[in-house]
């Protein structure tokens, strides 16, 4: 022993160098194995790592002299249990939030520098007066006291809801309501506009009743942190609209039962465009926020391309044409469930119409729950003298299909899909005095109702013109956008493939959130089957504080099945998905009529 101690000693440097080799080499096959593997899927792709490790370790003990190559392979195994512990903990689920505030908020000494008059206490004032004035709105169905601070895509998301409730019958009651704590996550600046991303901690018991549907109630008691996106144009002096009924410009009283406009009756103002006070301009569940690429700087070509592109547009923000893409894209929903095309001829193109038109289901088919759960500007072009913008929409929806006042068939829980919405604009445009979108006329501020005239009853402008107005001219779904971007690649300013929107989630991540779901298929979320989800959560690296927010989305109805766009990746997770299932011993039958309907809804490799 005293000899091995001596050797060792004599000849440490070239050791230590052998020893960082292996530790270098080894690291590398384990994640390229993790990476490949698609995270805690031991299926597929994973097994080419596994060669390379045994590859190594007899190239260790073939190559090496005794008693070194003991010593290596000691620490080989050290490194294989923490690279495999260090690569089960990076998954995005551990990034979830609970309530604790940053210690740094990204872009916040910058925004102070351009922003040196802003009041945090008086914003984070406004902000809780925000959340507790949405949550009576939506209670009541009614947004006119919120109406001035709202943009007008989070008008449409409410109101597009409170259409399918009524068509349900359905009301949404909260109880015990506390807000936690309100904090900053990170700002970002947006063309001449700041975004402020706000963090809401709160606990609630919420419930959807339907008095003729009771299948659809559902709801619970649950803790959450979710995030609330204020937008406001830089330099512009802070007027109040959370605690005044009166116009920001002229003084004048706003009206009570605003609409879809939030329009001064006296001097035309619109209040809700950011150039008066903080307006809010989304609402993003924990799990979408994380999970998505942050907006603006998930590319930052693609943020500068686009930048360039209206570098002399004064209107011009990457949120607003969200925003507008969000309001138009619900109201295609909406005319979809009503069958009336009115709703949407105004702002979109003839030959968008038509292929909507198309669309239109044959069925008396209602959406119990449509959420947006991201909207994202992945790709510009020019062409044709056109600003041509693609935005990627993200959608949470249950269907429900209804036969003389009684439900003939539904989902079985909320799914998700991908769709890409084309929205173009004239090079050219003038400055915009409305909205399509807002019912307004774009050219002269008029109000526009719901018919398929596309002329201004008040100034004769064309409606549906990209003179003024960002018009939509092509809603595409993944496949057929792939094969658009393809044809057209040459065309692109710049562009991103729509994946990348949800590229931070894992197969693990998919089939662990999508497991949870299926545990609660049947409306009862057990002590056993709790149990089996925390085990599974430990198997797949999770935290369980992070996770804790899933369980309860999941036992009240709220979580959402999630799947990647690759088919391959689909059938890893339904496969794990499957397993899960017969763990207990039996699929139960609203286990297997979930399992149904995703095989239906999603489309998987073989």
């Amino acid at each position: 022993m005293k000899k091995l101690f001596k050797h060792l000693k004599k000849n440490k440097t070239t050791i230590l160098f052998n020893l960082l080799t292996i530790a270098f080499i080894f690291t590398s096959v384990a994640l390229f194995a993790r990476a490949g593997g698609g995270g805690g899927s031991h299926s597929g792709g994973g097994s080419g790592g596994g060669d390379g490790i045994v590859g190594l370790i007899f190239w260790v003990i073939m190559a090496i002299p005794f008693p070194w190559n003991l010593i290596i392979l000691a620490v080989i195994i050290v490194l294989f249990f923490l690279a495999r512990k260090k690569a089960k903990q990076q998954t995005i689920l551990n990034q979830l939030p609970t309530g604790t505030e940053p210690t740094k908020v990204k872009g916040y000494d910058q925004f102070l520098a351009n922003n040196p008059d802003f009041n945090l206490e008086a914003f984070k004032t406004k902000v809780s007066t925000a959340f507790i004035q949405i949550q009576d709105a939506w209670t009541s169905q009614n947004l006119s006291k919120t109406r001035k601070w709202i943009s007008d895509g989070v008008y449409q998301r409410f109101n597009t809801q409170f259409k399918m409730m009524a068509l349900l019958k359905q009301k949404n009651t909260i109880e015990n309501l506390k807000l936690h704590n309100v904090y900053i996550d990170k700002i970002e600046t947006d063309g001449t506009f700041d975004i402020v991303h706000v963090a809401v901690h709160a606990s609630i018991v919420d419930k959807f009743i339907s008095e003729l549907y009771p299948k659809l109630n559902s709801g619970g008691s649950e803790e959450f942190v979710e995030y609330w996106s204020f937008i406001k144009k830089r330099g512009v002096e802070t007027k109040d609209l959370f605690n005044t009924a009166n116009c920001p410009k002229c003084g004048g009283d706003l009206p009570k039962d605003a609409g879809d406009a939030s329009k001064c009756e006296y001097c035309g103002t619109f209040t809700n465009q950011g150039d008066y006070d903080w307006i809010l301009s989304e609402i993003t569940q924990a799990d979408d926020y994380i999970s998505s690429n942050p907006k603006l700087m998930m590319a930052g070509n693609l943020t500068q391309k686009t930048r360039e592109m209206f570098k002399d547009a004064d209107d011009f923000s990457i949120q607003q044409i969200e925003d507008k893409v969000s309001n138009g894209y619900l109201q295609i929903e909406t005319a979809k469930v009503l069958h009336d095309t009115n709703i949407l001829r105004r702002f979109v193109s003839d030959s968008a119409f038509d292929k909507i038109s198309k669309m239109i289901p044959k069925e008396n088919m209602v959406y119990n729950r449509l959420y947006l759960n991201d909207v994202t500007v992945i790709g510009a072009m020019q062409k044709d003298k056109k600003n041509i913008l693609m935005v990627s929409v993200k959608t949470s929806f249950q269907r429900v299909y209804l036969e003389n006042q009684k439900i003939a068939n539904m989902d079985q829980t909320v799914m998700t899909k991908n769709e890409i919405v084309v929205v173009s604009r004239d090079i050219d445009a003038g400055l915009a005095k409305g909205s399509l979108y807002a019912h307004s006329c774009p050219s002269c501020g008029g109000p526009v109702v719901d018919t398929v005239d596309l002329t201004c009853q008040y100034c004769g402008a064309e409606l549906n013109s990209t003179k003024n107005e960002w018009i939509i001219t092509d809603l595409m779904g993944y496949d057929e956008y792939m094969s658009f971007m393809g044809a057209n690649s040459s065309d692109y300013v710049m562009s991103v493939n729509p994946n990348k929107v949800d590229s931070l989630f894992e197969v693990r991540d998919y089939a662990f959130n999508n497991v949870l779901v299926m545990i609660a298929a049947d409306g009862v979320f057990a002590a056993e089957e709790r149990t089996f989800a925390e085990e599974l959560a430990k198997r797949y690296g999770y935290d369980l504080k992070r996770v804790q927010q899933m369980f309860d989305m999941a036992q009240n109805g709220s979580l959402v099945i999630r799947m990647p766009e690759n088919q391959k990746q689909r059938r890893k997770i339904f496969t794990m998905m499957e397993k899960a299932a017969r763990a207990d011993g039996t699929i139960s039958a609203e286990e297997q009529q979930l399992l149904d309907s995703i095989k239906e809804q999603y489309p998987m490799a073989a």
